[in-house]
């Protein structure tokens, strides 16, 4: 105590006066901030000058500072200095008390200052206030070697942060920071370490020992497979030698999550490299190889691998023998990032499909550089999950079936299609339902043709065009030449420039309407036909009586006016219908076998009998007629009858269609050689009524009538209608 009360009167008998207001210019600059910073330098400045109070923080660059004695920092005493940096000066030495009085003080840093004698610095630790300093970077001093006892003080014990890159060291002994108890995180980046010796650090979580010269990776592993360092998370070892992975060289890292590999010799990843860390999340495997020529089949085998990435390794996924497409990610199913930029991807689309099949809880894919030409279908759209997707710099032109390329991403925010030949976006182009989920969506630097092809996009950016990412300066017209440079923002296409009136647009439509009107009509003729026929039955016997046609036979000569041919099938419609309608409505008198047959006399007597004692025949026809033997019989006497009398003398009615298989030669005959009427409930109904009276009154004859005839004036007697002889 008294030995330091006797510095501190020595350095405070140099410098009375308190701190100043104004930063010491012109060799220093200064921010007042919550945290003021000091930047000091230049080759005039050979001393540490006083500073405003506001200052916690002071950066020595470039200065004539040599030595830092026990009252070379005194001027900063003034100030609560938290950070102090010594970067590029000429320090030569640095007294053991030169931070005695700097209480506040929790980082410094001494970089690029290689004639800085390592034995001072190490002495100088000792006035640090205990367990306060916190981070301690010296980097770039291109120091050989450090002394074995560098931390062994207490004073350094509560360091955390300690960087040592860019020096020249080539053998690294971790005994030196054993007695940093709280040291987290260690560099040792950019030196010339081709050997390392660990001892176990508990508190270490992260280190970093890329740019050596490390041949292999060094083992982990104590005594027993204890683990030197329990809790490391984080571990790079870039940029190093390493040409060789075996399947146990990660062992005893049990809480290792991101491991870093880039720019290694490794040319082929083998089996479960990473299968004994438990804790994997995210793997670095940049530019591996030069290129990296194979990789296992579980090459990637781990559970907990959440990121992957291995851009620059230019794999050739295109080349089936240098890997197994159904294997590759079939072992790491909990991907959720994914980058494969720089690398060869297959053309063949099923390739595509198998190599991504596994991949369902991918997040984020990039697929940036590895020249795809055309989009693969049913890839992207499997992964429900996918977030991000960047497609730039490929190949890719245009696309089809962009519902099975890009449909169902109902979790997609952001597409990137960057740098690649297409030239035209229209309404087809993507989903409608994904265009209306991404927040970003980048078609920068793509050779668009302002052509009237593009209008829907030009469109779409006007009520759209803030998701698109470096609009407008980098969408540009290429095509046509006169529209080349042009930013597409300025091509304003109009309805009336694309869209002109074609006259065969005009002809297409005219024929369409005859079509349609052929078909309506033609339709209409289909469904109504027995109606049709009836109109034209009906038209023919007006015609046949305004030409003047009487009967040569009336029905008066007969007892009844009809006899009807029926199956007992149909005996319903007949009894309820027919008769109710023409015998209780229109006074007629038909003959029914069921009602009017003698009792006693045969059928074919009855038949004979009655059919002479009826002016016409009502044939009702259905499928039961048709397969009715006896109803076969019948029609055989009726054809008889009609060849005697005439067609007029049988009216065929219809009730339902006939099954060809049903259909027989007789009643065929019958069909085709006699006009019929076709029955239909509802509409058309009234009109069939309407013609089978006027079929039933109408004269027989071929045709079954006489035309009246009368004489000429110069005839002494006129015969008249009553008295007239029929002509058949």
């Amino acid at each position: 105590m008294l030995c330091l009360l006797v510095i501190k009167f020595e350095c405070a008998s140099t410098c009375m006066s308190s701190a100043p207001e104004e930063c010491p210019k012109p060799f220093c600059k200064c921010e007042k901030k919550s945290n003021g910073k000091a930047v000091c330098s230049g080759r005039s400045l050979n001393y540490i000058p006083r500073l405003p109070k506001y200052i916690r923080s002071v950066i020595f660059t470039n200065t004539s500072i040599r030595v830092i004695d026990k009252c070379g920092l005194v001027n900063l005493t003034f100030q609560q200095i938290e950070n102090i940096n010594f970067t590029g000066n000429d320090l030569h030495s640095i007294d053991k008390d030169a931070f005695l009085n700097l209480t506040f003080l929790s980082s410094l840093i001494v970089s690029s200052e290689p004639n800085l004698n390592v034995s001072t610095l190490k002495l100088s630790f000792q006035s640090f206030q205990k367990y306060k300093l916190s981070a301690l970077r010296l980097t770039f001093n291109y120091w050989e070697s450090l002394p074995k006892d560098m931390f062994n003080n207490a004073h350094v014990s509560n360091v955390r942060l300690l960087f040592l890159q860019a020096n020249n060291f080539t053998y690294v002994d971790f005994t030196t920071f054993k007695s940093m108890t709280r040291l987290r995180d260690i560099s040792l980046a950019n030196n010339s370490i081709s050997q390392i010796y660990f001892t176990k650090l508990t508190s270490l979580t992260k280190l970093d020992m890329s740019s050596n010269l490390l041949q292999s990776v060094p083992t982990f592993c104590g005594r027993n497979d204890i683990s030197y360092f329990p809790n490391l998370n984080n571990i790079i070892l870039s940029r190093t030698y390493i040409a060789f992975l075996g399947p146990k060289i990660f062992r005893c890292l049990p809480r290792l999550s991101t491991l870093y590999l880039d720019y290694t010799n490794i040319g082929t990843l083998q089996d479960n490299v990473f299968a004994s860390l438990p804790s994997l999340q995210t793997l670095h495997l940049n530019n591996l190889g030069h290129p990296l020529g194979k990789i296992t089949q579980n090459a990637f085998n781990s559970s907990s691998l959440e990121t992957l990435i291995l851009r620059g390794s230019h794999f050739h996924f295109d080349q089936k023998e240098r890997y197994n497409a159904s294997r590759i990610f079939a072992s790491c199913p909990n991907l959720q990032h994914l980058d494969l930029t720089d690398n060869n991807m297959p053309s063949d689309e099923s390739t595509f499909q198998t190599i991504f099949r596994p991949l369902r809880k991918l997040q984020k894919l990039f697929l940036t550089s590895t020249k795809i030409v055309s989009l693969p279908t049913n890839v992207f759209t499997h992964m429900k999950l996918l977030q991000k997707l960047h497609l730039n710099d490929n190949g890719i032109t245009f696309w089809n079936n962009s519902y099975h390329i890009f449909g169902n991403m109902t979790s997609m925010k952001y597409l990137s299609l960057r740098q690649n030949y297409i030239s035209v976006i229209n309404e087809t182009s993507f989903p409608e339902d994904l265009l209306s989920r991404l927040e970003t969506l980048n078609l920068a630097r793509n050779p668009f043709s302002c052509i009237c092809d593009q209008m829907w996009f030009r469109n779409w950016i006007q009520k759209n065009g803030s998701i698109l990412k470096e609009y407008p300066n980098q969408y540009r017209c290429r095509h046509p030449n006169s529209m080349n440079g042009i930013v597409l923002k300025d091509y304003k296409p109009t309805d009336k420039m694309c869209n002109p009136w074609n006259p065969l647009y005009t002809m297409a439509i005219v024929m369409g309407i005859v079509v349609i009107s052929f078909i309506t009509v033609g339709s209409i003729a289909a469904k109504c036909q027995g109606n049709i026929k009836n109109y034209i039955y009906l038209l023919r016997v007006y015609h046949n009586r305004k030409k003047g046609y009487i009967p040569l036979d009336s029905e008066e000569d007969y007892e009844y006016h009809a006899f009807v041919v029926y199956c007992d099938n149909d005996r319903k419609w007949v009894h309820n219908d027919l008769l109710n309608k023409l015998e209780n409505e229109e006074g007629l008198q038909l003959c029914i076998h069921h009602r009017n047959f003698v009792v006693g006399d045969s059928i074919s007597v009855n038949v004979d009998n009655f059919l002479k004692k009826s002016w016409k025949v009502l044939v009702i026809v259905s499928n039961n007629f048709a397969q009715s033997e006896w109803c076969q019989w019948e029609v055989d006497v009726v054809q008889e009858r009609r060849r005697r009398q005439g067609k007029e003398v049988i009216v065929p009615i219809i009730l339902d269609t006939i099954d060809s298989k049903h259909m027989t030669s007789q009643l065929r005959t019958l069909l085709d050689s006699t006009p019929y009427l076709r029955y239909r409930s509802g509409v058309g109904s009234e009109l069939f009524w309407k013609v089978l009276l006027e079929s039933l009154r109408k004269p027989l004859g071929h045709p079954p009538t006489s035309l009246l005839y009368y004489p000429s004036f110069d005839d002494q007697t006129r015969v008249s209608p009553e008295t007239e002889t029929p002509t058949w």
